[in-house]
């Protein structure tokens, strides 16, 4: 075997995992999916002050790098915030009041976040929430695990001077998910990252 240029033994670099906890963001962008009566509306959110600041575009960056060696992923923005818009027709709503209360929760945050802003029905356009670019919101982040592998996501939107003044804490963690037989081995850290997006969201 011939030895090849650049050759060096080095460990692989591991992927650091969001930690369960409240930030501070901003709204990047939004969009609606889906056709009516079942619309989500999707809210792409950077982490903007802390330690962790920038830490869903750089790991999106990691990831799209990494998708590039194994096609059998695709790297997700893990910033994005999912509402469904609550429409009483919808017949994938399986519990239409909680639709409700998620999305005014929201909005109550955003309003909250950024005095002088309010949500108003009348100033939206089909499919147009561009007045929500660029407002603080916060964050509060969850652990979950899906097939033995932890991570972490959004699980509600905070009103950022809570998450200042430490008003709010991190969610409970949420069930398992997945083959409840799976298990992984933790690294060093007790992580056990896992694929680029091997989870189903």
């Amino acid at each position: 075997m011939k030895k090849f240029e650049g050759f060096k033994s080095e460990a692989a670099p591991k992927r650091e995992i969001l930690p369960a906890d409240v930030y501070v963001g901003a709204i990047q962008n939004d969009k609606i999916d889906g056709m009516e009566p079942d619309q989500t509306l999707i809210l792409r959110i950077e982490i903007i002050e802390g330690p962790y600041a920038g830490y869903f575009t750089k790991r999106y960056h990691d990831d799209s790098q990494s998708a590039g060696f194994n096609q059998k992923y695709t790297a997700k923005y893990k910033g994005d915030f999912r509402l469904r818009i609550p429409n009483p027709n919808n017949p994938k709503s399986q519990h239409p009041e909680w639709d409700a209360r998620n999305f005014n929760n929201a909005m109550y945050a955003i309003e909250h976040s950024n005095p002088g802003i309010t949500f108003d029905w009348d100033k939206i356009f089909e499919g147009d929430f561009a007045f929500l670019k660029g407002k603080t919101v916060g964050i509060n982040v969850r652990e979950g695990t899906f097939n033995g592998n932890p991570y972490t996501t959004i699980g509600r939107l905070e009103v950022a001077d809570d998450v200042r003044n430490g008003a709010v804490k991190a969610m409970p963690p949420m069930k398992p998910r997945g083959d409840a037989a799976a298990t992984a081995q933790p690294d060093s850290n007790g992580f056990t990252p896992v694929e680029v997006d091997e989870l189903p969201f």
